[in-house]
């Protein structure tokens, strides 16, 4: 006894020709290029249309934590670094989270019941203050009366 096993078969109406399935080059949605490329301007676009100053991004990652992000800390190919805040609690944390784990981004207006310290940071932080390459000039000697400075006689 010969036993065949079909194989799947789809019939397509006539004149439908089969394409061949396209692989996507990443099957993760949020990757390095979302954090760096899409996810600044979508920000940036959101606030100018909302009129928001200081908008809340949320990380939701699959076991169920909600990442309230002020920034990206660092990139690479297999994880973000983000520079998150808690809304119970008044110090930053960095949190490294890898990109297959993260399954929505939100973008809400600024909050009033924590503000300043959920928003995300839209601004690029402004470049440190160079010093001086030369030395300051020597200080000036004290004042004198102006027949001193000039070698004369001060008149009375």
């Amino acid at each position: 006894m010969v036993v065949v096993q079909a194989a799947n078969v789809i019939y397509l109406p006539p004149g439908v020709a089969p394409v061949a399935a396209q692989v996507p080059q990443s099957t993760v949605p949020f990757d390095r290029a979302f954090f760096e490329q899409v996810l600044p301007g979508a920000v940036s676009a959101f606030c100018e249309q909302t009129g928001c100053e200081g908008p809340i991004v949320e990380v939701l990652t699959v076991d169920g934590t909600t990442h309230y992000v002020n920034g990206i800390s660092g990139l690479t190919d297999t994880w973000v670094a983000l520079h998150t805040a808690e809304p119970e609690h008044d110090h930053a944390v960095q949190v490294f989270v890898p990109y297959q784990t993260i399954f929505r981004v939100e973008v809400h207006p600024s909050s009033d019941l924590h503000p300043g310290r959920l928003g995300f940071i839209t601004t690029p932080a402004k470049a440190p203050r160079k010093r001086r390459s030369t030395p300051l000039a020597p200080p000036e000697a004290p004042h004198a009366p102006p027949a001193a400075r000039s070698g004369g006689t001060a008149r009375k």
